[in-house]
């Protein structure tokens, strides 16, 4: 499920989630029937200890496990949501169900006295899939709209982002900047005074050719990284399957010789690699503002706000791939404000290669 969805595969998303949930539910209902018509058979396994016992727990299993069915098909719809990388809503879905059966266990009694406790499992049950189904059904009409192999059809993959191109050895700089710095330009720019390749989009476009995800999928995961269960989500299988396909880009890209590599945690990737001088670019808020909204035709406060997400996002993924701080000056060799201008900010890193005695030619 999680490499169709990355994949933009979504009929395919969709076919698979509806057989998981037929064969689902087929299991819960054999198994609800089977709790039902013969408790007792199940009782018997862990002993017996005289009639009042077994007239006791009888009674007990068929209450409790009455809604079986919903607790297979709840459970299984939050580790769909995780296996999508929906982390924000699987979480909470993955424990709901028992949260709500430790409250109503404890509340049922207070009204029913002990027997009311074999309530609590059904009411929670009820309650769980209600919710969850509000969530699902709102996924679905999403899928539903969702075009598999959409990316295809908008936005095809330039010829120069499909591969490597040749170059030549010498320094491999990396770029971290903050959102509205204009350092992707600046990697540009500096890439043509090295007469060398500048990889931005394109480590996602060959990503995507290595791992059969989605360009668009691998693009967004920065930008989709959640301030909260930020580690759940970049746990989950199909964004490990996309930052692994990166780190190999990387890598590839770092041996085929001398580069400009901007964002993707390309420093800490290559931090094995001698070549590789780590740059990071940064600017007063204002200026930021200012070029965002240039840029983009954002107004002032949607520009705040945009540079705001998008460095929170930044640091989260920075943070979950490599353990350190996104915007600390000490894991680069040289941090920069680039409110001086493109071009000038392009000349101060080549004259910091040159000072550093870096393989320029």
């Amino acid at each position: 499920m999680g490499y169709n969805y990355g994949a933009q595969k979504y009929d395919r998303v969709r076919e698979l989630l509806k057989a998981v949930l037929k064969w689902t539910a087929l299991v819960g209902i054999v198994c609800m029937f089977l709790f039902e018509v013969f408790p007792g058979a199940f009782i018997r396994l862990f002993g017996s200890d005289g009639d009042l016992y077994l007239e006791f727990a009888v009674r007990c299993l068929r209450i409790y496990l009455l809604l079986i069915l919903f607790t297979c098909v709840q459970k299984v719809c939050a580790i769909f949501l995780q296996s999508i990388g929906r982390a924000q809503a699987a979480a909470p879905l993955a424990i709901l169900r028992d949260l709500l059966l430790i409250v109503f266990s404890v509340l049922m009694p207070m009204a029913f006295g002990v027997t009311g406790i074999f309530w609590a499992a059904p009411i929670a049950d009820v309650i769980a899939l209600t919710i969850t189904g509000a969530v699902m059904l709102k996924l679905w009409k999403e899928l539903q709209g969702q075009k598999s192999g959409a990316l295809t059809e908008t936005r095809p993959v330039r010829e120069a982002e499909g591969r490597i191109q040749p170059s030549r050895p010498g320094v491999i700089v990396t770029i971290s900047r903050e959102h509205g710095s204009a350092g992707k330009r600046i990697g540009q720019v500096l890439a043509g005074m090295l007469q060398v390749p500048c990889y931005y989009k394109e480590v996602t476009a060959l990503a995507a050719q290595e791992s059969g995800l989605a360009a668009e999928f691998i693009s967004d995961i920065n930008k989709n990284s959640p301030e909260r269960l930020k580690e759940l989500y970049m746990s989950t299988d199909i964004v490990q399957q996309a930052v692994i396909a990166q780190d190999k880009i990387i890598k590839r890209i770092a041996d085929n010789g001398s580069c400009v590599i901007v964002g993707r945690a390309a420093d800490y990737v290559l931090r094995e690699n001698r070549d590789v001088v780590r740059i990071f670019i940064h600017a007063p808020k204002a200026y930021r503002i200012r070029k965002v909204m240039e840029m983009y035709g954002d107004t002032e406060s949607e520009a705040k706000k945009n540079i705001e997400h998008s460095d929170a996002a930044r640091s989260n993924y920075y943070l979950s791939i490599t353990g350190r701080s996104w915007a600390n000056s000490g894991n680069y060799d040289l941090a920069i404000d680039s409110s001086m201008g493109e071009q000038a900010c392009a000349e101060v890193i080549l004259d910091f290669l040159k000072k550093k005695g870096c393989a320029l030619a």
